[in-house]
């Protein structure tokens, strides 16, 4: 936590990532001891926050319900503008991680369904290993593997880590931005910050059903909500997006429209609005 340097200082806490939830997922019902007092850890800076905060941020609607009775405002989170490009490839891309609350597994599936159908068609793993080579997880990187050979010849990774400035130009290339999820508490809470990449790149979305990036995409109609887990359905969303020009226009049309909703000088406004107050 921070510590006040004058008793006049106020103390907000960004608190749009819902870390216990995540932890949950990706230790499992067996965590180790160590992954038990990271656990522990992480409450306990939690709770601190939460005693020793002014004011909170959070990403989301849902966000709200984990923090009852607490000064609260939402920032979800920014896009930047880029020019959306004239001709685009037959390529889905997963600009994210693979965590175990994320489903690639049911994305890769679908990809070599559709191509077994007869729509050719690549799918990109934007990057595979992180650049901090002291953070290198030797079985998150065989699971890796796994995955990616499953999908050959359709999916594929690039080798390195892309670079944050580069992650638009990606998608500017890409008729499709996956972002799956498997069904667990931290998909209602999540904002899927790579959501505001695709609003950016106005890259139309397959996302998996709860939480704020579905029902962002189903209600703005920036691409395709599916079951989570649904390989059946995930193939179908990815064949609309890209044999149905008009559809696909229309979705791109869609992120263009909402785009300005989400530029960072709008988005922080609460916070500009509520430093204001402290200030006057």
């Amino acid at each position: 936590g921070f510590h006040r340097m004058k008793k006049v200082q106020r103390i907000v806490y960004d608190l749009f990532d819902p870390i216990l939830l995540e932890l949950r997922e990706m230790y499992g019902r067996r965590p180790s001891l160590r992954q038990r007092l990271h656990f522990l850890a992480e409450q306990l800076r939690l709770q601190r926050a939460l005693s020793e905060g002014d004011l909170f941020i959070v990403a989301t609607p849902h966000q709200r319900e984990l923090y009852p009775n607490r000064a609260i405002i939402e920032v979800p989170f920014g896009t930047e503008v880029s020019d959306v490009q004239e001709t685009r490839e037959n390529l889905i891309l997963w600009g994210g991680g693979t965590w175990e609350w994320l489903d690639p597994r049911t994305a890769v599936d679908a990809v070599v369904k559709v191509n077994r159908e007869g729509l050719a068609c690549r799918m990109l793993f934007l990057g595979r290993s992180r650049p901090n080579p002291a953070l290198a997880d030797r079985r998150r990187e065989s699971r890796f593997d796994a995955l990616i050979a499953a999908g050959r010849p359709y999916v594929t990774a690039n080798a390195e880590w892309v670079p944050y400035r580069d992650r638009l130009t990606w998608l500017r290339r890409s008729k499709i931005a996956m972002m799956l999820h498997r069904s667990t508490a931290e998909a209602r809470y999540a904002i899927r910050t790579r959501l505001f990449d695709a609003i950016g790149a106005a890259t139309p979305v397959i996302a998996s059903a709860e939480g704020f990036a579905a029902e962002l995409v189903a209600g703005e109609g920036l691409g395709i909500v599916v079951p989570p887990g649904d390989v059946a359905a995930v193939a179908g969303a990815i064949k609309k997006l890209l044999a149905d020009d008009a559809f696909h226009a229309t979705c791109v049309s869609n992120l263009e429209r909402i785009r300005p909703r989400f530029a960072w000088p709008v988005v922080v406004r609460p916070l500009v609005e509520a430093l204001k107050r402290w200030q006057s």
